[in-house]
């Protein structure tokens, strides 16, 4: 069978107008907040690498505010995401020293 080129490049799931535009909304937050954050890992504390938007609220009642975007490592995110972490439990300091980390290096 024969692919044409339109079938070769269409995606399997192709993603909303709207899924997109909330998915931009989304990345426009967390850039924004790493920037004021300094580009800081909020798990870690460490700086550099790529730094994803960990929804404090879970992402589907769709609060997409600075306020509900905890900004950290991709590694740090899926720790985070596995082992269903409350981030709002480690906001002082002696909870954040004891919190679980991940085993890997970076």
């Amino acid at each position: 069978m024969k692919r044409t080129a339109l079938k070769r490049h269409k995606r399997l799931n192709p993603v909303s107008p709207r899924q997109a535009a909330l998915n931009e909304e989304w990345r426009e937050i967390t850039d924004s907040k790493a920037r004021e954050l300094g580009f800081i890992c909020q798990w870690c504390h460490r700086p550099g690498g790529y730094l994803d938007g960990h929804h404090i609220i879970k992402r589907r009642y769709n609060i997409h505010t600075k306020e509900n975007c905890y900004v950290c490592h991709r590694l740090c995110h899926s720790f985070i995401e596995e082992h269903n972490i409350d981030v709002t439990v480690y906001r002082d300091e002696e909870a954040w020293k004891a919190k679980p980390t991940p085993k890997e290096e970076r």
